[in-house]
């Protein structure tokens, strides 16, 4: 199915999707719940026997799942008044048309798998606000009255959430697909609920039931993604090896055992994956995984009553820390860190899929408006810093405010000369680096298939472009290459204006080198031939296309590159030669450098004329 036949069909029947745009790259795995049967929504109320109205739809949702329909809904947080043990809605405390839960039922469900469509910046589609709703000075009041509740021993942790306002202009549908692919998961879900929309994309599993056994899988632990392949692996282990987020999860994970020990036949309770680092486009994750064989059938109820809502949003030990959260965040989370699910039949055996709902917007109609709530948290011990905590709930935002990164490939440009690649092994390696990083496969034996068969039907001296799309497919271009036997002067100036050390695009070669052309023309105008680029502090880091190196008495230097700068495969050879040495170096350094050459890959040395008042 084509992406255009897909929207086409959609736009036409509507329904609910429940997506998975991770496991196969490049398109989307798609279960799809159509042929709406009825709608319900549960909210709060004093008047009525609301404790019997949510029992007699849990219930009503497992007779029609056995009877063929497709029952899919969402489990709003406060929803927790009903079914943490020693808490009861009556002394909850809600305002009357509270949201609790809301679900369709759906006669018809297929599965389909769609190619990503290639949306940049939809026109039909504005954010037109972002509103932080705690500022930095409001946080740390709450996040002050959180740690002394944990130092007084009333929680060991709690997940300190606050809200975002959003207003978004336009095409919800597109504005989903375009979000879906900054923040791919195997949970996303579009779900049009009467006048809202919810645009989920959840990495968190909540539970999934087939027949007997049930899996989880608590997500506890966040460090953004480092924009270099290096300061990205640095992340990572950062993440791994912390102490406190490994303290939060195993906390977590234990609190997850316990719930699933209520419902699970005895002995079969067990973690299969504890600290597991699985990385999204912005941020890494640590997950764990807990599984379990149930010893009675799946209801609803019942496995509600153990598991809502996830321990991982809220704390240990739960119902204590579901109070304080109340009284520390003081508002309703609503639909964020509830639940969303989908359920069916299959084979004869109940099949269900819950996932925790955050990164999730919850959005109403207001004319040519959708507004909504986006809720972002953390998990607070007595080992937090207040600082670091605001920023890595902020973090969770990123991928709504960023931009769209446009269509691209990952490229490298190799040197081919009778029958051989020069540096071949590095530039394949810095190739995976860039794909693990920007969330391309890379299979080392497709490169070099794709690399024997350019060389093949090749002789003399090419420069070779070999690309890697987002699908994980290869290709090749060869062009012919002369290199002049005297050793050409590049005429050097800086350029403009510092450097975004924030555009990930500085730190990875790929086609999207806009920039890079844009500072090349720059040059052009003023008689030179290459830009040295520098970031905000004035630190030096490369050329538009190549790599600098400076020598200082008998020493060469080369930019450390941690701010911005492609790490050529030739400046590494040099460097693992121990030839040159990386170090900070600031416009002064190149001004009263004994010596400054320019290289790459492709060209080798080149001299340099250094033009300082151009």
């Amino acid at each position: 199915m084509t992406w255009e036949s897909f929207e086409e069909e959609y736009r036409n029947i509507g329904g609910l999707l429940f997506e998975d745009s991770l496991t196969t790259p490049g398109y989307t795995i798609s279960d799809w719940y159509f042929d709406l049967k009825e709608e319900v929504q549960i909210t709060y109320s004093k008047q009525k026997p609301i404790s019997e109205t949510i029992t007699e739809s849990l219930f009503k949702l497992d007779k029609l799942r056995e009877e063929g329909y497709y029952p899919c809904g969402t489990f709003f947080f406060e929803l927790g008044f009903f079914f943490i043990e020693g808490m009861d809605l009556k002394s909850s405390g809600l305002r009357d048309g509270t949201p609790l839960l809301q679900y369709s039922i759906f006669k018809q469900k297929k599965r389909i798998q769609y190619p990503n469509p290639t949306l940049i910046e939809p026109l039909e589609t504005n954010l037109k606000k972002v509103e932080v709703l705690w500022n930095k000075e409001t946080y740390k009041e709450r996040w002050e009255k959180t740690r002394e509740a944990l130092l007084l021993g009333e929680s060991y942790e709690l997940n300190l959430c606050f809200p975002i306002s959003l207003s978004i202009e336009g095409d919800l549908f597109l504005y989903y697909q375009s979000l879906k692919s900054k923040q791919k998961t195997k949970y996303s879900a579009y779900f049009p609920f009467q006048d809202s929309r919810i645009l989920s994309f959840s990495p968190e599993l909540f539970f999934e039931v087939s027949g007997d056994k049930i899996q989880t899988e608590p997500m506890k632990g966040t460090i953004l993604r480092g924009n270099s392949s290096v300061k990205d692996a640095e992340n990572k282990s950062i993440l791994q090896s912390s102490a406190k987020e490994r303290a939060e999860n195993v906390m977590i994970t234990d609190l997850y055992r316990n719930d699933l020990g209520r419902i699970a036949k005895q002995g079969t309770v067990q973690v299969t994956e504890l600290f597991l680092i699985k990385g999204l486009i912005t941020v890494w994750q640590m997950v764990s995984k807990v599984e379990a064989k149930l010893k009675e059938p799946f209801l609803w109820f019942t496995i509600l009553k153990a598991l809502f809502p996830s321990g991982s949003v809220i704390g240990a030990p739960k119902r204590r820390s579901f109070e304080l959260l109340r009284s520390l965040e003081n508002s309703d989370r609503g639909l964020y860190t509830g639940a969303l699910f989908v359920s069916e039949m299959l084979d004869g055996n109940p099949w269900i899929r819950s996932s925790v709902t955050i990164r999730t917007m919850n959005l109403k109609n207001e004319g040519k408006v959708w507004t909504g709530i986006y809720g972002v948290g953390s998990g607070i011990t007595v080992l937090s810093d207040a600082e670091a905590e605001y920023e890595e709930c902020l973090s969770k935002l990123k991928f709504v405010t960023n931009p769209n990164f446009p269509q691209f490939e990952i490229l490298e440009t190799l040197r081919f000369h009778n029958g051989h690649y020069f540096l071949k092994n590095l530039h394949l390696r810095r190739m995976e680096e860039s794909a693990n990083r920007l969330g391309y496969p890379f299979i080392k034996e497709n490169a070099e298939a794709t690399l024997k068969t350019l060389s093949d039907v090749s002789k003399g001296l090419l420069r070779v472009r070999l690309l890697l799309n987002g699908r994980g497919e290869f290709r090749g271009e060869t062009f012919a290459f002369t290199k002049g036997k005297k050793r050409h002067t590049i005429r050097l100036g800086f350029a403009n204006h510092p450097v975004d050390s924030k555009d990930l695009f500085l730190y990875h070669k790929t086609t999207n080198r806009t920039y890079y052309n844009e500072q090349l023309e720059d040059c052009k105008t003023k008689g030179i031939d290459d830009c040295i680029l520098f970031d905000t502090n004035g630190q030096i880091l490369e050329t538009n296309i190549r790599n600098l190196f400076l020598r200082k008495g008998k020493v060469w230097f080369t930019p450390t590159l941690e701010t911005g700068g492609l790490p050529g495969v030739f400046r590494e050879a040099l460097i693992q030669k121990g030839w040159v040495k990386e170090t900070i170096l600031f416009k002064s350094d190149l001004e009263t450098a004994d010596e400054i050459l320019v290289g790459n890959s492709l060209r080798g040395f080149e001299r340099v004329e250094l033009v300082t008042n151009k």
